[in-house]
C-alpha cells in the first residue's frame, strides 16, 4: 500500500547540478476524492502519536509559543480548516518536516541556524504549503488495510534521516517498496509549488519574500565542501534553477518595511541555555536576559543582582516576573490581561499558583485553554498533575485521558478513562461522570476509525 509522507524538502544544490543527490523520496500526491477529512484526521493523530513516542520534543512553553506565534501569523493568510500544530524537536540537525493534518516539526538546529526570523518563517511557510497543496495526503487503495502500522516507520525514517539520510531512505523504501526515481521527479513539482505559494504567504504575513532563497542558499554555500552536510542539504537537493526561480518570484513582490525585534535572538538564547550549549554574547541586554534564564531554570545566582536592563520584550517581562519574590499576583494578572491568549504566561502563572497553594485557581486558569489550543497535551497534562496534588484521582485520570487523546495515544487514553469511571465522583466536578462518558464514546469511535484504515 502506498502512503504519503513528506520530509522537509529543500531547494539546495551542490557545486554542480549533475552530482547525484542522496534523497528521501516524496511518497505520494493524493487523489483527494478518495481521501476524506475524517481519514486525514485519523492519520494525523496516528502520526502525532508516533512523533511523541520517537522524538525528543522540547516542552518549554516560551519557545513553543514563539514558534506557534509565527505559524499563526502565516496561517492568517492561508485558507484552511485544518488545525495546524507546531512542535520543536531537540535535534542539532538543520531540518524540519510536515505530517498529515498540519503537524509541523522544527528541529532545534534549524532555529539556531536562522539569522533572522524571516528565514525561520520561510521554512515554516514552505512546510505549511506542503500540507495545504495536499502533498501529504495519502495515495492508497481503499480496498487494502494496514496504513496505520506504516506511520511509525515513516516517522522513524524522518528522525533517523537527521543523522543518516541513507538509513532513512532504506527504512522507507524497505517499508513500502516504492519507486524512488519516480517519486523524486514528482517531488520536484511539489517543491516548486510549495516554494512559490510559500513565498506568497511569507510576503502576505509581512516577512521578506527573499528569505526563503536566502536561507537555503546560505546553507548550500556554507556546507558545499563539507562531507557532513545538514539533512536539509542531503534530502531533496535540486537544481540551482530552483533558487533562481524563488528569487525571481520574490522580486515580483514588494518588500514591506519591517520593525526589528529581539524575538529570534531571545529565543535562540533561551534554546541554547535549555540545551546546555555555551554561548558568547556581546549585547549587555542579551547577557542580562541569559542570566535571568539561568537563574530561573538552573537556579544559578544572578552575577549582577541589579541586572534588570533587559530587552523590551514579553519574554523579558515573563522571566522577570518568574524570578520576582514574593509572589505578585497583581503583576501576573496585569500581564495576562495584556496577553490573554498567550499560553506560556498562563502555564507559568498556573505553576506559580500551585507553588503558592492555589491549585484550584491554577486549574481554572488552564481550563480556559483546553478548547482554544491545538497542541492540547501542554494544557491537559499539567491539569492532571494539579488534580493529583489535590488528591482527586477521578479528575486526574479524566485529565490524563484527555492528554493522551490529544496526541493520538488512544490505548493509554482508554486505560485512563476506564480508571476515571472506577473512581468515586469528584467533589470538585459534579459533571465529571457525564464528561467521562462522552470522552469514552469519542475514544472508542476514534479507535474504530483507526482500525478501519
Amino acid at each position: 500500500m502506498l502512503i504519503a509522507l513528506l520530509a522537509l524538502s529543500s531547494f539546495f544544490t551542490w557545486a554542480e547540478d549533475s552530482v547525484p543527490p542522496i534523497s528521501l523520496p516524496d511518497l505520494g500526491s493524493p487523489n483527494r476524492a478518495s481521501f476524506s477529512q475524517q481519514q486525514e484526521d485519523v492519520l494525523s493523530l496516528a502520526f502525532l502519536e508516533a512523533v511523541y513516542q520517537q522524538a525528543d520534543l522540547i516542552t518549554d512553553p516560551e519557545l513553543n509559543d514563539y514558534i506557534r506565534d509565527i505559524g499563526a501569523k502565516l496561517l492568517r493568510h492561508v485558507h484552511s480548516n485544518r488545525k495546524f500544530q507546531f512542535y520543536i524537536i531537540k535535534d542539532d540537525s538543520i531540518n524540519a518536516f510536515a505530517g498529515p493534518g498540519g503537524i509541523i516539526a522544527i528541529h532545534s538546529g534549524l532555529i539556531l541556524a536562522a539569522k533572522r526570523e524571516d528565514e525561520l518563517a520561510a521554512v515554516m511557510a514552505h512546510e505549511i504549503e506542503h500540507v495545504q497543496q495536499e502533498h501529504l495526503s495519502r495515495m492508497f487503495d481503499n480496498g487494502k488495510k494496514g496504513i496505520i502500522p506504516t506511520i511509525a516507520g515513516l516517522v522513524g525514517a524522518l528522525l533517523v534521516g537527521s543523522q543518516s539520510p541513507q538509513a532513512a531512505m532504506a527504512m522507507v523504501m524497505g517499508g513500502i517498496g516504492y519507486s524512488a526515481q519516480q517519486q523524486l521527479a514528482f517531488s520536484r513539482d511539489n517543491e516548486w509549488e510549495a516554494d512559490r505559494i510559500g513565498i506568497d504567504v511569507l510576503h502576505a504575513a509581512g516577512y521578506d519574500p527573499n528569505a526563503m532563497a536566502d536561507f537555503f542558499d546560505t546553507l548550500a554555500n556554507r556546507y558545499r565542501n563539507d562531507s557532513k552536510a545538514p539533512e536539509m542539504l542531503m534530502s531533496h537537493p535540486v537544481t540551482g534553477k530552483r533558487i533562481s526561480d524563488s528569487r525571481a518570484r520574490a522580486r515580483t513582490l514588494s518588500l514591506k518595511t519591517q520593525t526589528k525585534t529581539d524575538s529570534l535572538d531571545l529565543a535562540q538564547i533561551r534554546l541554547r541555555q535549555l540545551l546546555g550549549q555555551s554561548q558568547t554574547l556581546t549585547d549587555a541586554k542579551h547577557i542580562c536576559y541569559q542570566q535571568h534564564i539561568a537563574h530561573n531554570i538552573e537556579k544559578q545566582p544572578l552575577t549582577a543582582p541589579s541586572c534588570n536592563d533587559l530587552p523590551k520584550h514579553l519574554l523579558s517581562r515573563l522571566v522577570l516576573l518568574q524570578n520576582k519574590t514574593p509572589f505578585n499576583e497583581r503583576a501576573w494578572q496585569e500581564l495576562i490581561d495584556l496577553y490573554p491568549s498567550n499560553t506560556a504566561i498562563s502555564l507559568r502563572y498556573a505553576q506559580t499558583l500551585i507553588d503558592n497553594n492555589q491549585t484550584e485557581k491554577a486549574i481554572k486558569q488552564l481550563m480556559m485553554f483546553t478548547n482554544t489550543v491545538n497542541e492540547r497535551w501542554a494544557i491537559w497534562e499539567p491539569i492532571a498533575r494539579a488534580w493529583h496534588s489535590l488528591g482527586d484521582d477521578a479528575s486526574e485520570a479524566y485529565s490524563m485521558a484527555n492528554a493522551y487523546a490529544s496526541i493520538g495515544a488512544l490505548t493509554l487514553a482508554i486505560i485512563q478513562i476506564e480508571r476515571a469511571e472506577k473512581q468515586a465522583t469528584s467533589p470538585y466536578q459534579p459533571q465529571l461522570k457525564q464528561h467521562t462518558e462522552t470522552l469514552k464514546a469519542q475514544l472508542l469511535m476514534q479507535e474504530k476509525q483507526r482500525k478501519a484504515l
